[in-house]
């Protein structure tokens, strides 16, 4: 989340988050967005998605990689980061996008709490965790870490490829842990 934030920072129109309404970081923020998409995903995922693949001019139909090469080139990957970044922009804002990172940066389920053993011992609930293999982002060992600390806690680990984006590729997986978990503790 830093290294997006220093792409809005590092945004002309940033100025210390004193930002002109008419005219936001935009460029910024997409480039944030792209950074953040490089961590959703595994390597394995974006080599089967995208490979080394690059798109003609005019039809933008994928072709094999062709003699062009450098900043010109291109690749397929290139033009899904694009993409993935300027649509980003309809949803959030920069000063937003900011904010909410740092909050998610410095949560702490343990602050005053006595840390976060104490904290998750007191939960009396049974808790399912789900952690994705492939998960870069939300590592598993963070996953089976809440579990350990939660008295009633039950991991389910979603087998795949898709990294991070797990969670919203592999419905099927997490659909049948939700619906177990459920009928378990009704």
């Amino acid at each position: 989340s830093e290294v997006q934030r220093q792409a809005i920072y590092a945004d002309p129109l940033w100025n210390h988050g004193n930002i002109d309404p008419n005219n936001p970081p935009l460029n910024g923020l997409s480039v944030a967005r792209q950074i953040a998409m490089v961590s959703y995903r595994t390597q394995k995922g974006y080599e089967e998605k995208f490979g080394r693949r690059t798109r003609k001019s005019s039809s933008e139909t994928p072709t094999t990689p062709s003699l062009a090469y450098g900043s010109e080139t291109k690749w397929e990957i290139k033009s899904y980061l694009k993409y993935q970044g300027k649509k980003f922009l309809s949803r959030f804002d920069p000063v937003t996008y900011v904010k909410l990172t740092e909050q998610m940066d410095s949560h702490d389920v343990g602050r005053n709490r006595g840390g976060k053993k104490v904290a998750l011992s007191s939960v009396e609930i049974p808790a399912l965790v789900l952690g994705i293999d492939s998960d870069v982002l939300y590592p598993l060992n963070e996953q089976k870490e809440l579990v350990e600390l939660l008295p009633q806690g039950t991991l389910g680990v979603i087998r795949s490829d898709a990294g991070h984006d797990g969670f919203l590729l592999e419905q099927d997986q997490v659909g049948r842990y939700i619906k177990d978990f459920l009928e378990k503790n009704h």
